[in-house]
């Protein structure tokens, strides 16, 4: 057994702490002799112990246990060894009753299985395999003890090199098991390839080539997609082995066009490596997609088509959620498109192709667009030139607001999380005297926010995304609840948002709650999420109060109903009366705005951002006409419809010409050059083009809209090496030079290796094993031998000489406060002590007894 220090500089304190107390004994004059010298050694012990404790003191000594941690490869290539391992694990921790065991299982991330070590399985297989990254997990959890660590895998390492780490930066103590384990044999078929051509011309034949591999021969079924719909299929006889097979498309439409194989087999062993997607992009002219509504259909598809444009419409609901469907045009209309239809997740998407790919955008007003359309504070209003609120112009009357939410255990997740987002959005638009009152239920109501004046905004939107989930669902209380605390109050609007994703329990009077409501101007509308809501029973409410009811699939919608309710509060964000817009900046429009302007009949108030150009403005000042850029395009808004709102201008003779002016100013303006994307060995990717570009600024995005973490590495003028971090699919480059030079282009990222049949790699294994001292385990019993006589385990002994001080210390009190102890002989009854010359002295104890002696 060692004794050591961990940092001995801490002992230099020993010299100035010796000094202080032979300085203070020195300037003692109380006491002399052996009292003062014992009272001086005491110190001077409980300074020394408090210093060495401070230099952080332990013993070594050779270990007698370690801390066991088992590591289960749970990757996709241990497919169907979950029961194999779990059972390996189990026998090792009931044969190791007593010991310090942890059960840990990893792919691309680790989780702690402890408290299911001795169940039948530990954890289903996805993922890669991260063994390096398991390694530091679990060393780090031994927690500087000496360790076991058992790693159970296949061996086949796809992220990270463990070897190298345990070469380098394993800790002392620790030793790697290993122990393999091969997954079933099973018969597999994959898309080993599959490629396109990177551009094209309308017209053109192209030629499409799979690589289907299989590991038996066997007979399959191979699909190929054009743009998520099937264009050609077929049986094919395939070989051990790869086997390669060729399509011919002919391209009728221009854009960019996605393309997918997949291959089917009836027991393929592995589904995650069938498909595979590849894009190419095909020249023409402008394509512009139009949303609009069922029941309001757009005209500015006749209008826009006369310029030899191609347009296309599709209702609101329909709009694709996959980047590479906008990727296909130059430019996205909302035509008069509530929020709602369209979702926060759409959103997304047509956002990052905007700012990140230079897509336009033109939103077109009307009863369910901007403000009214429930676009506050999402991300089209972030890329629009107009903010959606009019603060500040005095045109919203006094509002009160009673938001009932359900929080019901059904609501938790996304659901709950969203909805209270939406609340907090909602009160975000009320002015600070306006009410707000936020009730939240599940069997019973919760008043989370009393109603009354919104006061601080952030303080009300901490208070809303407080809630937490609950239990049942009981409507009728939370909603009695809410007509009470509107009664009475003294306020031009009151209205109630209902939003619930579950069937309330029975009971309740609702028409009376409504009738009684009517009769003090309290209206109320309802949001159904979900197939479990009862409909029936919320479109009812929202009827009876004379309300509005929304049904919605997906909760991402909630959002911009409850903003569209409180704006709809206030129908003063139309501004319904004749006007004649000014020109306000015409750079770009002169031709089309010098000879005079018609008459709108309304539009809908929004105030234009600093940075935007008002083209045309009412004569309140609010933008009629406004365009912006945002990141690489360029967006429109135009806050009157295409129809009746209009007026005059709907039967103008330049009607049609102003359409096709603004579709040509959000068109991109940029130059498309190509640049040629390849990938590495290495599974880094080369971007080369132009010389003339030096610097290349590169963006890769998934079809989700989500910008992907990208290392960019400059190799030479026009040239870098791209590293990033995404799964097996579809991403999207977009790159840029000089300010004016853009180019995209679609990248399959492949499946890893871990989704490719293969036989375990029990080289790697024991490699690592024989890096830490460790073995290759043949058995369970292996990983419980005793540790070897190398590892040493670290006894902490600060602890020890910080209490011996603190005894030390308050020995030195009590002496200093009673003095030295005398032994007394037998019979001895006089208490005192003697003094210098040597006659004895009462002390003040003796003296005390006498006096009682003499009161009795």
């Amino acid at each position: 057994m060692d004794f050591r220090i961990e940092h001995p500089a801490y002992l230099l304190f020993l010299l100035p702490a010796l000094g202080y107390l032979i300085w203070s004994w020195n300037r003692e004059r109380g006491r002399t002799g052996r009292t003062a010298l014992v009272l001086l050694i005491l110190r001077i012990a409980a300074a020394t112990l408090l210093i060495v404790a401070a230099t952080s003191p332990y013993f070594q000594m050779r270990a007698k246990e370690e801390k066991l941690i088992f590591l289960v490869d749970r990757s996709a290539s241990m497919e169907g060894t979950e029961e194999e391992t779990a059972a390996f694990v189990a026998d090792a921790v009931s044969k190791g009753q007593g010991r310090d065991i942890a059960v840990l299982s990893f792919a691309g991330e680790v989780t702690n299985d402890t408290q299911e070590s001795s169940g039948a399985a530990i954890s289903r297989s996805e993922g890669e395999t991260d063994i390096e990254g398991a390694l530091r997990y679990a060393s780090a959890a031994s927690a500087g003890h000496p360790a076991r660590i058992v790693v159970l895998s296949d061996g086949r390492e796809t992220m990270g090199d463990a070897l190298e780490y345990i070469r380098s930066q394993l800790p002392a103590g620790v030793t790697v098991d290993t122990a393999l384990f091969a997954a079933p044999e099973s018969e597999d078929v994959s898309v080993s390839s599959f490629t396109v051509p990177a551009t094209g011309r309308k017209g053109e034949s192209q030629q499409l080539e799979v690589t289907v591999r299989a590991t038996d021969s066997a007979t399959a079924r191979l699909v190929l997609f054009r743009n998520d719909r099937p264009i050609a299929e077929r049986n094919i006889d395939l070989a051990v082995g790869e086997n390669k097979f060729s399509f011919i498309d002919v391209q009728s439409a221009e854009g960019l066009v996605k393309y997918e194989a997949q291959v089917m087999m009836e027991g393929d062993g592995i589904q995650e490596n069938n498909r595979m997607a590849a894009v190419t992009e095909i020249e023409g002219p402008p394509r512009i997609l139009i949303a609009d509504t069922a029941g309001n259909p757009s005209p500015l598809g006749n209008l826009i088509g006369k310029s030899g444009v191609i347009v296309q419409t599709i209702h609101a609901e329909n709009l694709p959620h996959d980047l590479s469907s906008y990727l296909q045009y130059d430019a996205v209309i909302f035509d008069n498109v509530p929020g709602h239809l369209v979702g926060e997740d759409r959103m997304t998407v047509i956002h990052q192709a905007v700012r990140t790919f230079g897509l336009g955008f033109m939103m077109v007003g009307g009863e369910g667009s901007f403000g009214l359309g429930g676009y506050f504070r999402t991300p089209m209003e972030e890329m629009l030139p107009v903010d959606m609120d009019v603060t500040g112009k005095q045109l919203i009357p006094s509002l009160g607001v009673v938001i009932i939410l359900d929080r019901s255990s059904s609501m938790s997740g996304r659901k709950l999380e969203l909805a209270k987002e939406a609340a907090a959005r909602s009160a975000a638009l009320l002015r600070e005297d306006d009410t707000l009152g936020f009730i939240a239920f599940d069997d019973s109501p919760w008043e989370v926010i009393e109603a009354s004046p919104i006061g601080d905004p952030e303080e009300v939107s901490g208070e809303i995304m407080s809630v937490t989930p609950g239990g049942g669902t009981n409507i009728y209380p939370a909603a009695a609840l809410a007509y009470e605390r509107l009664r009475g109050l003294q306020l031009e609007r009151k209205h109630i948002i209902l939003l619930t994703d579950g069937m309330s329990a029975s009971g309740g009077d609702y028409a009376a709650l409504a009738k009684d409501g009517e009769a003090d101007g309290v209206t109320m509308s309802t949001v159904a999420i979900g197939a479990d809501a009862d409909r029936q029973l919320l479109r009812q409410l929202s009827e009876q109060a004379a309300g509005r009811y929304y049904e919605v699939t997906d909760a991402d919608s909630v959002p911009s109903i409850l903003s569209r309710e409180t704006a709809m509060l206030s129908r003063t964000y139309i501004v319904d009366e004749p006007s004649t817009p000014a020109v306000r900046e015409a750079t770009g429009w002169d031709a089309l705005f010098g000879n005079g302007l018609p008459q709108i009949n309304a539009y809908i108030a929004t105030t234009a951002k600093p940075s935007s150009d008002v083209i045309l403005e009412s004569p309140k000042g609010d933008p009629i006409l406004a365009e912006g850029r945002y990141g690489l395009g360029r967006t429109l808004a135009y806050t009157s419809d295409s129809g009746a709102w209009s007026g005059a201008f709907a039967s103008w003779d330049r009607w049609g010409e102003m359409w096709i002016t603004a579709i040509s100013r959000i068109l991109p303006t940029f130059r498309n050059e190509p640049f040629d994307v390849r990938r590495n060995t290495d599974g880094s990717y080369t971007v080369a083009g132009p010389k003339s570009v030096p610097f290349l600024d590169i963006a890769v995005v998934d079809e989700k809209g989500r910008q992907l973490q990208a290392t960019v590495e400059p190799v030479r003028p026009g040239t870098a090496r791209v590293r990033i971090q995404s799964g097996p699919g579809l991403v999207y480059f977009r790159i840029s030079g000089d300010g004016e030079t853009v180019s995209k282009a679609g990248i399959t990222i492949p499946y890893g290796e871990e989704y490719r049949p293969g036989p375990p790699v029990k080289e790697r294994l024991l490699a690592l094993a024989e890096a830490s001292g460790g073995r290759l385990l043949e058995s369970p019993e292996e990983s419980l031998r005793s540790p070897e006589s190398s590892k040493k385990d670290i006894l902490p002994a600060w602890s020890w000489f910080v209490l011996l001080s603190m005894m030390i210390f308050f020995a030195d009190i009590t002496l200093r406060r009673f003095g030295m102890p005398r032994i007394l002989k037998p019979g001895w009854t006089v208490i005192g002590q003697k003094n210098a010359t040597g006659n004895r002295e009462e002390t003040t104890v003796g003296k005390l007894l006498k006096a009682k002696k003499l009161e009795r």
